[in-house]
């Protein structure tokens, strides 16, 4: 991850289990399938502003930095 993140890009927790990023981005646990049909399985998902599917993981962190985000603290 870049040394230095620009703040839209920074997620932060709205409600419990539940990530914003002030460019739109939302994060939460989800159970249903990816774009391809394969079971989420309560894992972390990753949706752009418009809500279309962007990246799942089994951990919160791990998402975030995979996609050049992190969490606010």
């Amino acid at each position: 991850m870049p040394a230095s993140v620009h703040k839209s890009n920074v997620m932060h927790e709205v409600e419990p289990g539940v990530y914003v990023a002030e460019n739109g981005f939302t994060a939460r646990c989800e159970d249903g399938l990816t774009p391809n049909g394969n079971p989420v399985g309560q894992r972390w998902v990753l949706r752009d502003a418009v809500g279309a599917w962007v990246d799942v993981n089994q951990y919160r962190h791990d998402l975030f930095e995979q996609n050049g985000l992190r969490t606010a603290y």
